[in-house]
């Protein structure tokens, strides 16, 4: 292996758990809103208190991935990734709690995408324009 390969890699290897991260942190967070709506269920039951451990090591990780993929992601670029989140949660809302997908709510996810791939996707170097002299 050579030592130019390796930082490739290890790279790749951050982007995918950074991409985990807000895979584990979406489903986390639909599992926590499956365990509060259970109407049926008692706070404190064994079955609650199951379903509430199990949302919340999903979502722990979620954090455990984003500390790995901190190791070489800048954080410029990582933290608006995690905004991916909006994306998971608006079509999860929808197909397992009939949240309604207003186009409104469409419009300000597709802005944030587009946000995220402004900031996330590396610009080739921009010319320099010369500043003007007074």
């Amino acid at each position: 292996m050579n030592s130019e390969s390796s930082p490739s890699r290890i790279q790749l290897i951050s982007y995918l758990a950074l991409f985990a991260s807000v895979g584990f942190g979406i489903v986390g967070q639909l599992l926590m809103k499956h365990t509060m709506s259970n109407k049926a269920e008692a706070f404190f039951t064994w079955s609650f208190i199951q379903q509430l451990v199990i949302a919340l090591t999903i979502y722990s990780l979620g954090i455990v991935n984003w500390i790995f993929a901190l190791k070489t992601v800048k954080l410029s670029i990582a933290y608006p990734l995690t905004s991916l989140n909006y994306v998971g949660i608006l079509f999860g809302s929808y197909y397992f709690f009939d949240e309604k997908i207003t186009l409104a709510r469409v419009s300000g996810v597709v802005l944030i995408f587009i946000g995220v791939l402004l900031v996330a996707v590396p610009l080739r170097e921009r010319r320099k324009i010369p500043e003007r002299a007074n």
